[in-house]
């Protein structure tokens, strides 16, 4: 499951040519908000991709009655996540209770309904997503242990 540096580029390409770019998503715990861009940043330079199991990623990702959220409907999700490209990896963060994803919802619960045991993805270390540039952490990520 590797991916080619020519691969990765067009993606990131395609990516970029997009409404709102993915560079510009958050991710965020207790501790801060990070831009997922900063998030893939780092990840290439220090994480190799990975096969993540997608059951591995059920339990705390995806839980269908908390996917959409005020600006998504369920049926916005579903479409969404269907038209989701799966040559993208996915970026996890690992801590101590388990794998939260920061970017790759809609494509891991794709792969979860098309069957799909596993994605290529990073998963980072959530003490070492310190070292990224991040912000004060949002009113919704109060709420979390970490």
């Amino acid at each position: 499951m590797k991916i080619t540096k020519r691969e990765l580029q067009q993606l990131i390409r395609e990516a970029a040519s997009t409404a709102i770019s993915w560079r510009e998503q958050d991710f965020g715990d207790a501790r801060g908000t990070w831009r997922v861009g900063d998030l893939y940043d780092y990840a290439v330079q220090r994480y190799n991709l990975l096969p993540i199991s997608i059951s591995v990623l059920e339990k705390n990702n995806l839980d269908d009655e908390e996917q959409t959220t005020s600006d998504e409907s369920e049926e916005d999700y579903i479409e969404r996540a269907m038209t989701a490209d799966l040559d993208y990896p996915i970026i996890v963060v690992s801590y101590p209770d388990g794998l939260w994803i920061a970017d790759g919802t809609h494509r891991a619960w794709k792969s979860r309904e098309l069957g799909i045991p596993r994605m290529k993805g990073w998963i980072l270390d959530w003490e070492e997503i310190l070292d990224v540039p991040h912000r004060e952490p949002s009113p919704e990520s109060e709420t979390s242990p970490y």
